[in-house]
């Protein structure tokens, strides 16, 4: 039987980052040899300059061509024997005898020859000086200890250093989070059961509810009962295995060790016969009598998480069960929120549908802004923390840390979720203000929500859902963990709160909001809550609906023991306004997220410049600490995500070309800021820090721009471009941001693009003026009298990032659609009762109040203009300049594979690059540990505590 253990092994964390040393010293030396080797080779440049210089160029090609063919190390020629793409040296021996023979040959073709072959000897060196260089770049940094993954680990983790060690070398944030949690912890907050459930018992009280209850009872007791005595398969352990390594559970040790696992699959049978073992004996499950270590782990916001390092196979236990539950109480619940118990407008008859069919042929009400939303709410905001599917990994905590998917398709991750939620704010800010003349908005989240769940609440919940008593026991042992902070002597036992980074926490704390869910669409008329976890959103029209969800959150989270953040708590109103915000039920304060502030006047998000300083004087320190060149890289490229997830990510249309513009004046000014001006880095910038570090550690001088920002697998530092990633963002195939555009003071979006237009000054662009009234006349010859929905502007579609006036536009032109569908109905009547083949509720046309009425529930145009609101702006793509294409068999993959921002880099960079080393790579494939191109990538940085 295969042993498995589940301790720390002591300094695996140290051998981990020997094995690489030594995986990465095998590479240097026999890259070094090479060089060496070639070094000597390439003295046969002067020998064949000599004769050049006695007048025989046909000599000195012949002596460079023989050198070349019997160059065999790095860099050799392939089977085409083609140098520079310009010259085959099988044909090189024809063409060096007919020069010899033909007195008429000309000595520039020869001279062109010698210059192919001496440039290709001189670019081979350079890929070799390279390479050392990105040898001495690794060493510099697995020594470094910049990254997590191969932090030096000289001490046992198990012995915490003493009391007046931490606090010599910890920070004032830290302390401060450290002494509130042991505040909240232990100590049992006072929760009336009773009263809970009782308050669950009025909310389900409606025969629909009651009714959608007893089939969600059901199926948690049934799920119960069969998890327990599953068998666990050794699919399910390498799903378990995967998922918690995509959590930011265990430690690097730990990590190491379940890699290995996966790679083992006697290992993997073994630990799911544990496994099921475990799953059998559940009742009587415990945490270990020593407790768990608490560490305290440093994200880029200044935040600091209490994570516990639980055993191997607990972890792999409460992480399949968590994961289980998840996915059954996501399947479950949804089906509260599909039911008629969810409060919904009220739908039309099914006459009114017909008639609106009928009379309105291009509109069904399925493509409407209502059923966007519907879609939205179920897909991306319904507990949306819960996983799917058994292999839908999730992190549970954002990792600050953690590359942000710039420009991709939006994915639910935290931080595409939270930006998918500000853009659909900001649209219906403007939707609700041009169709009502008002919006009201509320942000919020819970104060210290994880530490501070009352476990009374989660129990009774959990009980009222139908959870069974062993499966409650359960739950009762994993909450009361027993926990230990450096410099205690003993554990305690926690009598409040979720552990961090388990599967099982976020299942127990999704089911309590989910009741906040739940409560305010029954008691504010339907208004949904839109939420991420515990960050928490509402908005309408109507203000007194936000005000009746605000009361209902408020009462629901005093009952269960939860308090709001006051400082992350605020509110906005738009619309007459004879009192203030507190008067009208909402909470005091502004709304933020990130870098990001509401601006009611012109109805976006704005930049907080103020907190963008803050973290800029972090980011310095930060970057200040670091001890490698790639470790750097590591931290500003990470820390320049994180600034730009902080600014609401990549711009969406709604957020308008001014949001765009003060994207990019910012992060010019955090270069500025981080980079002045000097004589050491006259361009002050990110690459000339790293042009004086490169030469003042290695010696490396004349670099050419490329090598910076080419992927690590180029033999690049793949230094991270944000600025690029906004400015190639398209607006009908011309740059959304015109050139000479002043970012200093972005206020007026219309003054911007009226830039744009006068810069271009195309006809084009004219026509793409503000549009008027007569802009809406179309020919009649044009228009589909069956169709009278058809007839849409052919611009007004088109997104001119005038955000706040799509809606407005869109009002003013219902009149003319409305005119037409009319005058098609009163002329053709019968015909249309006898293609329906009914007798429609009304012989007349409905009336425009009406019509106007069915914007947001029925219109498809009104659908339209709200997805595309919702939009991100298209990339420009490059073309492949004449002297890259050459060489593009250096490219990692074929051109039109290559997404738009590698595209860019190798069109803006890789010019120089090919000038410097004869292609697209700094350094020979084969010299590459390629080992250590991927740890770099998916190495977490080491935070400076």
């Amino acid at each position: 039987m295969v042993s498995i253990t589940t301790t720390n092994a002591k300094g695996s964390g140290n051998s981990f980052g020997q094995t690489l040393q030594f995986i990465t010293d095998i590479k240097l030396q026999e890259l070094e040899k090479q060089r060496q080797l070639h070094e000597a080779h390439a003295h046969v440049v002067d020998e064949a300059r000599a004769f050049a210089e006695q007048g025989d160029v046909l000599k000195q090609v012949s002596v460079l061509a023989k050198a070349v063919k019997s160059w065999t190390g790095f860099g050799a020629l392939d089977f085409d024997r083609t140098v520079g793409g310009k010259l085959n040296l099988n044909d090189l021996e024809f063409f060096l005898q007919q020069a010899r023979s033909d007195p008429s040959f000309s000595r520039e073709i020869a001279t062109r020859w010698a210059e192919t072959l001496e440039a290709h000897i001189q670019h081979t060196t350079k890929r070799f000086d390279s390479g050392k260089l990105f040898g001495k770049l690794f060493n510099e940094w697995l020594a470094s200890g910049d990254s997590a993954a191969i932090a030096p680990t000289d001490n046992d983790a198990d012995a915490p250093p003493s009391p007046s060690d931490f606090v010599e070398v910890g920070r004032k944030e830290l302390h401060e989070q450290k002494e509130k949690l042991l505040s909240i912890i232990f100590e049992e907050p006072k929760v009336d059961v009773a009263q809970i459930t009782r308050y669950l018992e009025d909310l389900f009280e409606s025969e629909e509810a009651t009714r959608v209850l007893e089939q969600v009872r059901k199926e948690i007791k049934l799920f119960g009962k069969s998890l327990q005595r599953k068998t666990l398969t050794l699919e399910d352990v390498k799903n378990t295995i995967a998922g918690l390594l995509a959590s930011d559970l265990m430690d690097e040790d730990k990590r190491t060790t379940l890699k290995a696992f996966q790679e083992n699959p006697i290992v993997l049978q073994e630990v799911a016969s544990v496994l099921t073992m475990r799953m059998a004996g559940l009742e009587s499950w415990e945490w270990p009598e020593e407790g768990m270590l608490v560490e305290f782990r440093r994200h880029l916001n200044g935040k600091y998480r209490a994570f516990t390092d639980p055993e191997i196979i607990d972890a792999l236990l409460l992480h399949y069960i968590g994961v289980q539950w998840q996915v059954e109480l996501k399947a479950t619940l949804i089906r509260v929120f599909n039911s008629r118990g969810w409060i919904r407008p009220t739908p039309p008859t099914h006459a009114t549908q017909e008639s609106r069919k009928a009379q309105l042929r291009d509109d069904d009400g399925k493509t409407s802004i209502e059923a966007e939303r519907e879609k939205m709410r179920s897909s991306s905001f319904f507990l949306t923390q819960l996983q799917d599917e058994v292999t839908a990994y999730k992190s549970y905590e954002e990792r600050g840390d953690a590359p942000a998917k710039v420009g991709k398709e939006y994915e639910s991750n935290p931080a595409s979720v939270k930006q998918k939620l500000l853009q659909i704010m900001t649209t219906e800010c403007y939707l609700n203000t041009s169709l009502h003349g008002t919006h009201a908005a509320i942000c919020s989240d819970l104060e210290w929500f994880g530490p501070s769940l009352p476990h009374a609440s989660i129990l009774t919940i959990l009980e009222f859902l139908g959870m069974s008593k062993p499966w409650l026991r359960f739950y009762k042992a994993f909450l009361a963990a027993p926990i230990r902070f450096p410099g205690d002597p003993e554990p305690r036992v926690r009598k409040r709160g979720t552990p961090i980074g388990y599967s099982l926490s976020v299942a127990c704390g999704e089911i309590v909001v989910f009741i906040m869910d739940f409560a305010v669409n029954q008691h504010a008329k339907g208004l949904y809550l839109y939420r991420m976890h515990d960050d928490l959103w509402l908005w309408d029209a109507d203000v007194k609906k936000v005000a009746s969800g605000w009361a209902e959150m408020r009462k629901y989270a005093a009952l269960v023991g939860l308090k709001f953040n006051e400082p992350k708590t605020g509110s906005a109103y738009i619309g007459p306004q004879s009192s203030s915000n507190s008067a009208l039920g909402l909470p005091a304060g502004d709304i933020r997220w990130g870098f990001l502030k509401f601006d009611p006047e012109q109805k976006r998000f704005r930049l907080d410049q103020t907190q963008v300083d803050q973290h800029i004087v972090e980011m310095r320190r930060q970057l200040a600490s670091t001890k490698s060149v790639f470790g750097w890289v590591n931290a500003y490229n990470k820390y320049m995500s994180f600034f730009f997830r902080n600014f609401g990510g990549s711009p969406a249309r709604c957020f308008g070309t001014a949001h765009i513009v003060e994207m990019v004046d910012t992060l010019a000014r955090i270069q500025r800021e981080l980079f002045p001006v000097s004589k050491e880095n006259p361009t002050g910038s990110a690459v000339g820090y790293l042009r004086k570090v490169l030469e003042e550690r290695f010696g490396m001088t004349d670099l050419p721009e490329g090598y910076f920002y080419f992927p690590i697998g180029s033999g690049g530092l793949e230094l991270r471009n944000l600025m690029l990633e906004l400015l190639v963002l398209e607006k009908r195939g011309k740059p959304l941001i015109a050139a000479g555009t002043e970012y200093a003071s972005p206020t007026d979006e219309k003054k911007l693009v009226t830039a744009d237009r006068n810069e271009n000054g195309d006809e084009d662009d004219e026509a793409d003026e503000e549009l008027s009234s007569e802009d809406y006349d179309s020919d009649d010859e044009d228009f589909d009298w069956d169709n009278p929905a058809s007839l849409e502007p052919p611009r007004f579609m088109e997104d001119d990032f005038l955000a706040d006036q799509k809606f407005a536009k869109r009002m003013e032109y219902d009149r003319k659609v409305y005119a037409r569908a009319k005058e098609v109905w009163d002329q053709d009547q019968e015909k249309r009762r006898r293609t329906y083949g009914f007798s429609l509720a009304s012989d007349s046309f409905m009336s425009f109040e009406e019509y106007s009425a069915l914007r947001e529930s029925w219109m498809k145009g009104w659908g339209d203009s709200y997805r595309d609101m919702l939009k991100e702006p298209d990339y420009m793509h490059p073309n492949l300049l004449p002297e890259v294409s050459m060489v593009a068999h250096d490219l990692p993959k074929p051109w039109s594979q290559m997404d738009w921002y590698e595209q860019w880099i190798v069109s803006m960079y890789g010019e120089g690059v090919v000038k410097k080393y004869g292609g697209l790579k700094a350094v020979h494939s084969d010299a590459i540990p390629v080992g250590m191109v991927e740890l770099f990538r998916t190495s977490r940085m080491k935070l400076d505590q």
